[in-house]
């Protein structure tokens, strides 16, 4: 063997490999759900980490989601000064869709086409870090994206970044884009009803729930926000049966979903559902029809909360070391009551935990439905039960019990049903 065929050999030995949820080496993602709180120091404290630290992260904050770009951009930046970055080390880029009438000094609207500036993408190039605040997520299309559906010069840079190590992040709409195609726009008792459409430019109100093209950041499956609080399973679950994805992250508020080397690692107040479709839909055993609504038969679900991880390439929980089994004797409960409001806040994480996982139960089961003015109803039936891998476990962390619940079964009938006055 000569000495070129083994220095190319040890060249492809040395080359990092691709994984699921990574078309090609590269960095990376921080993706949070919204509205964060108490975790904000932490998630926040975690990308700048990634950046390359307070001392030498350079860092691109892109305020085109908000309604309020330059505040945006100027209170994001503040609160990575406050944790250290220095002023000179964050740039906020003119990236926005429309003018906000509270700032007179600018008007954010002349930023709709800053995407095709040259120069920003130069300046984007020396970045090790870029930041999407919240808003609405179609305007980060509608800046990034030419109107034939490719890259800006600004897009393109901001994949080099990546590319070459770097950390992207979002919280609410800045996390809802990291997909292609996206969640942007629907509830889930409407998705239910109506099932999913797909537009690829644009993202009007669907009946619904409605899926455009996103920025692609995230390959491994589909990503949703402000999940548990504003109870979208039902709206992921339709948004999976109508597209190639079968894996779904739903990451709560207050709480991110940090991707890096195959694997997604919970930081935050709340948790992470992973919704795991993919086995089931091979087997026809996820669908949504006009007819007959959303089928689902053995979705597998986890419950990740606080230092728990999910591999991405064996689609397989990693729930922290310290965790312990939640007690299966007689401190266990007996019963769970139906839940009769599926999408509420939590509703879903309490089926999981209290409805299983601190249960001696084998499955329990909640209702979502809508009903006419004459009490006759539509809706849905959705039971959870122990697989024969199934585990709950939990550790106090900061002086708070967190869970791990994986390996719940997810089956979902539809349903008609009547209310009875009295």
């Amino acid at each position: 063997m000569n000495r070129l065929v083994l220095l190319l050999l040890a060249m492809a030995l040395a080359a990092p490999l691709s994984l699921p949820g990574q078309d090609s080496p590269q960095g990376s993602l921080v993706i949070s759900g919204g509205n964060l709180t108490s975790a904000l120091d932490r998630i926040q404290g975690r990308f700048i980490e990634l950046g390359g630290g307070a001392e030498n992260i350079r860092l691109a904050i892109i305020p085109a989601g908000s309604i309020e770009p330059a505040v945006s951009g100027r209170e994001n930046a503040a609160d990575f000064i406050r944790l250290g970055v220095a002023a000179g080390r964050v740039r906020v880029f003119p990236l926005a869709v429309v003018d906000d009438p509270s700032t007179p000094d600018v008007d954010e609207s002349r930023w709709a086409g800053n995407g095709a500036d040259a120069s920003l993408a130069r300046e984007m190039r020396e970045c090790t870090a870029v930041y999407f605040v919240g808003g609405d997520q179609i305007r980060y299309t509608q800046t990034l994206k030419t109107a034939g559906g490719g890259d800006t010069p600004l897009l393109r840079a901001i994949r080099e970044v990546y590319a070459r190590g770097g950390v992207i992040g979002g919280s609410s709409a800045g996390a809802a884009m990291m997909c292609d195609p996206m969640i942007c726009d629907g509830y889930s008792m409407k998705a239910l009803l109506a099932g999913a459409v797909y537009q690829p430019a644009a993202c009007a109100e669907a009946r619904g729930v409605s899926l455009a093209a996103g920025l692609g950041f995230f390959t491994a499956g589909m990503v949703d926000q402000h999940f548990l609080k504003r109870g979208r399973i039902g709206r992921l679950l339709v948004a999976l049966s109508a597209g190639a994805a079968g894996l779904g992250i739903g990451i709560d508020e207050d709480t991110s979903a940090v991707c890096r080397g195959g694997t997604v690692e919970v930081i935050g107040g709340s948790g992470v559902l992973v919704v795991d479709a993919v086995e089931a839909k091979a087997r026809g055993g996820l669908s949504w029809s006009p007819a007959g609504g959303l089928r689902a038969r053995g979705v597998i679900v986890h419950y990740l909360e606080e230092g728990d991880r999910f591999d991405l390439a064996a689609r397989v929980p990693l729930p922290r070391p310290e965790r312990r089994p939640v007690a299966r004797g007689k401190e266990a409960n007996e019963s769970y009551p139906l839940e009769t409001n599926l999408f509420a806040p939590d509703a879903f994480r309490n089926m999981m935990v209290d409805g299983l996982a601190e249960n001696r139960l084998s499955e329990t089961a909640g209702i979502a439905f809508t009903l006419d003015a004459e009490g006759r109803g539509r809706g849905s039936r959705w039971t959870l039960r122990k697989s024969p891998r199934f585990a709950g476990v939990y550790a106090s962390i900061r002086d708070v019990d967190t869970y791990s619940v994986t390996y719940a079964s997810l089956d979902v009938e539809p349903i008609e049903l009547r209310i009875e006055k009295k």
